[in-house]
């Protein structure tokens, strides 16, 4: 075999010594081209030959490069010899153009190879040597006879691979020490991601590293990988569609963001192309010759189309609750890095093209949806929009970052004030919701935008002593509106004075200075001088009360650390922090008690600290389920102590700082935890 290609290259050269010239010049290109990703493409094509295992060999004066592959056959040997020319079908394999091999003639002045039966070297002296009258000879073109003293010298390496099970064999010569390196530095064990049958890449060089990847297919469209290596292990779950997959890598809370850097596009391979988003987009893109950037031909157009559909159903499935497991965990990955009318405005890129392809299939998708509008709270926006049957974005991903702004890009929308009036007398709203709504109309009304009657007769709107009750029933009981609900409204809106104008709209001035409450009252209550909570309320910590073991970082936050703490005692929490309720964390003690936490950071045992009006009046109607976490942080402790119901229980000062109550006289008794 080897002798049949040889004489036939050798006759090619002697006929065409200007084009033999060239490829050598081409060879050049290549090497340069692929700088830094040799070993990435002999991985491809160790996978392609259907490899289980890859190892890169460093002996003495030798690399080797070995996987354990199919053997070489005449076909693969007279494609390695031949520039741009492969038996591989696109698609099917990983690389297709039969060029990636010319790669490490950046890297090597003289190549041998052993596979099967095959030997044979590369070598650009031997190659001159036998034409003189070309000017200019590439190093992988003609093949010679793997010479026995040559063979000596790599013997011992190459019989120790081959009891190990590798068949096939690259032995480079004459190293260019800063390429290597440089090779060893930039192999991603990412790479293994999207190969077909690698499941182990082992470096044997100064310093041993093994990376190992281990598959399991959760259904026909889903499967995970563990990747483990010298930089530690990595768990991935891949999602397939239309010879499409996404890549989400995972923490120890489950699926989460990737970090900006490293979600790239993968022909296979890694690229250099962002993809805009949290994860990694393999398919079979068109590239340049040096794998690393995408080219937008019309295979390329058609794949990047079928990725935007794949995110458009996952989003709509998640925003739908159709699947927890296949649409919802995959979500906010989904999330761009900025705001892509930004992105619209950069330079030409993948990112920038998928983006706008995902708008463009999105324009039908998003149109009823409808976002939270900024002046109501979660809470009673849900039991609106449940109400009405509008289309809403679940609780669960309201507070998530950017999410708003991408669905507002792909075509939602706010939801206006008169489509959630339509169901304002069919729910019970909070005494929060009912301030926002009756704020939000006293702005409109300031600017002659509404007028006071579109706060309906029937609308239960109006609190006394913590029951919501419509207008005309605070005035049949001659009551007087509750304080916090006053000062909610007068805090989102700037004073009481607009407030009180609306009112004389509804009502003359008589029935308006009944119901207001009396503006200098305080409130009345003593010190805390201590309080003595129950173990059946009171979160208690010690190593026996957690189900798990903790691991409470320095860097996290105030509300984070509290969390943790919670979940490690086994009750069911939900961050809501950014959610702007009242209270940072909600959920359920074992006993199945509802509790409400607002986490208070301090920097001293003592310090005074704010409680906002809609905090204050979400304790007052929580109750008892409502809790204070005082967080104290030193470099190696974490003090919280926990106030049950502190309206009733603290001495709180009506301040008029943009209307809030400080806390100044309270006990600190903490529970303590070492942090990491």
């Amino acid at each position: 075999m080897l002798k049949i290609i040889r004489d036939s290259l050798l006759i090619e050269g002697r006929n065409s010594p200007r084009l033999l010239s060239d490829l050598a010049g081409l060879e050049q290109y290549i090497a340069e081209s692929y700088n830094s990703r040799s070993f990435i493409e002999l991985l491809q094509n160790a996978d392609d030959a259907g490899a289980r295992r890859f190892v890169i060999l460093r002996d003495g004066q030798f690399l080797l490069i070995a996987n354990d592959g199919r053997p070489f056959t005449k076909e693969d040997f007279e494609s390695l010899c031949r520039s741009a020319s492969s038996s591989k079908i696109r698609g099917s394999n990983i690389g297709y153009r039969g060029i990636g091999f010319k790669s490490v003639a950046g890297f090597a002045e003289k190549i041998h190879l052993i596979s099967g039966q095959t030997e044979a070297t590369f070598s650009r002296k031997r190659t001159a040597m036998e034409l003189p009258e070309v000017t200019r000879v590439p190093l992988i073109r003609i093949p010679h006879e793997l010479l026995n003293e040559e063979r000596m010298q790599f013997e011992k390496p190459v019989d120790v691979l081959k009891e190990q099970g590798f068949k096939t064999i690259f032995i480079f010569t004459d190293l260019i020490v800063s390429s290597i390196e440089s090779e060893f530095s930039l192999l991603d064990e990412t790479s293994l991601l999207f190969l077909k049958n690698i499941i182990q890449i082992d470096i044997r060089t100064d310093t041993k590293t093994i990376i190992n990847a281990r598959r399991e297919q959760k259904n026909n469209q889903t499967h995970t990988i563990n990747l483990a290596g010298s930089n530690g292990a990595t768990v991935w779950t891949i999602l397939e569609q239309n010879g499409l997959s996404l890549a989400f890598i995972h923490d120890e809370n489950g699926i989460t963001r990737l970090n900006e850097q490293e979600s790239v596009v993968h022909a296979f391979l890694p690229t250099y192309e962002a993809t805009g988003l949290a994860v990694k987009i393999n398919g079979d893109f068109s590239t340049d010759p040096s794998r690393t950037r995408i080219v937008f031909d019309e295979r390329t157009t058609k794949i990047t189309e079928y990725a935007a559909k794949s995110v458009i159903n996952i989003i709509s499935g998640a925003l739908n609750n159709i699947d927890e497991k296949l649409y919802a965990q995959f979500l906010i990955p989904l999330i761009p890095f900025t705001d892509p009318k930004i992105t619209r405005l950069q330079r030409r890129s993948f990112k920038t093209i998928f983006l706008s392809t995902i708008e463009q299939n999105a324009k039908d998708v998003f149109n009823d949806l409808r976002c939270r509008p900024s002046w109501l709270n979660v809470i009673d926006y849900d039991q609106l929009t449940e109400s009405l049957g509008i289309r809403s974005i679940p609780r669960k991903f309201d507070a998530s970052e950017g999410l708003e702004v991408f669905l507002r890009f792909l075509g939602a929308k706010s939801a206006t004030f008169e489509e959630l009036a339509l169901g304002i007398e069919h729910v019970t709203l909070t005494l929060a919701g009912a301030a926002e709504i009756i704020a939000y109309i006293v702005k409109l009304n300031m600017s002659n935008n509404i007028a006071a009657d579109a706060i309906k007769p029937k609308w239960r709107v109006w609190p006394v002593n913590g029951v919501l009750h419509c207008l005309d029933e605070v005035k049949e009981i001659s009551a007087t509106l509750d304080r916090n609900f006053v000062d909610l409204i007068a805090e989102k809106v700037g004073s009481n004075s607009p407030f009180r104008r609306l009112l004389t709209e509804l009502l003359d001035e008589q029935g308006v200075s009944k119901i207001l409450p009396q503006e200098n009252r305080k409130k009345e209550s003593q010190p805390n001088t201590g309080i003595v909570l129950s173990d059946q309320t009171t979160p208690k910590f010690t190593k026996e009360t957690f189900s798990k073991r903790l691991s409470l970082k320095r860097w996290r936050s105030a509300e984070q650390q509290v969390f943790l703490l919670l979940q490690g005692k086994g009750w069911d929490v939900e961050d809501v922090s950014r959610q702007n309720i009242g209270y940072d964390i909600e959920g359920k003690t074992l006993q199945g008690r509802e509790v409400y936490i607002e986490v208070k950071s301090i920097d001293y045992p003592g310090q005074s600290f704010i409680m906002t009006s809609n905090e204050e009046a979400v304790a007052r109607q929580k109750g008892d389920a409502y809790y204070l976490a005082l967080v104290y942080q030193t470099n190696d402790w974490l003090e919280v102590a926990f106030i049950e119901d502190p309206v009733s229980q603290l001495a709180l000062t009506r301040q008029c700082r943009n209307w809030v109550w400080e806390c100044t006289s309270y006990n600190f008794l903490p529970n303590r935890i070492q942090l990491e």
